[in-house]
């Protein structure tokens, strides 16, 4: 695998990874305010999403840990000097 390619592919990964994260605490935010717009006119009610930490999701933090290894690898030290 050539280093460009390692490049684009890391780069991918963690594009990736950031995108699944963002996603995730999006659809935290939307689970949370269900429930309260449902019971807004009885009372109060919780609103407080509980969003996800970095290591809950194991898709976010490979991506990451891949995409760094990758990219990592798609730029290589000078051997000769």
């Amino acid at each position: 695998m050539g280093n460009r390619l390692n490049k684009i592919i890391g780069t991918v990964f963690l594009l990736a990874s950031g995108a699944y994260y963002t996603a995730e605490r999006i659809g935290a935010k939307i689970a949370a305010a269900i429930p309260a717009a449902g019971s807004a006119a009885r009372g109060s009610y919780d609103a407080t999403p509980t969003n996800p930490t970095f290591f809950e999701n194991f898709f976010v933090w490979f991506f990451m840990l891949v995409g760094f290894v990758l990219l990592t690898f798609g730029f290589p030290k000078d051997r000769d000097g």
